[in-house]
């Protein structure tokens, strides 16, 4: 996983409308602390994607299925087979043990 990589599908979980990235604070109502806002019925998500109470949304943004291939690779929207994950994860701790060698 990388942290500085935040990976949604940007479709509201209400009726599927797109909401807006706000990262702005109090820029949708006081005390907002940033976030995804669906202007179309008023849908609020965090900056990690999950939905607030009290909205309309009944789900979090959805993650969708990805991996990074390498360090300059990423592919959203299919599966990677156990296999592929594990011949990931060995390439990874290779690469960490070479580069703390």
């Amino acid at each position: 996983l990388k942290p500085e990589f935040l990976i949604l599908v940007g479709v509201c979980t209400h009726l599927g409308c797109a909401p807006t990235y706000r990262p702005d604070e109090n820029g949708v109502e006081d005390q907002w602390p940033g976030g995804f806002f669906c202007s179309c019925h008023g849908s609020k998500f965090d900056l990690a994607g999950r939905v607030y109470t009290g909205v309309p949304a009944p789900l979090n943004l959805e993650v969708p299925p990805h991996t990074f291939t390498d360090d300059h690779t990423l592919v959203i929207g299919q599966d990677p087979s156990r296999s592929e994950l594990n011949a990931i994860k060995q390439s990874q701790a290779v690469q960490s043990w070479v580069t703390v060698a």
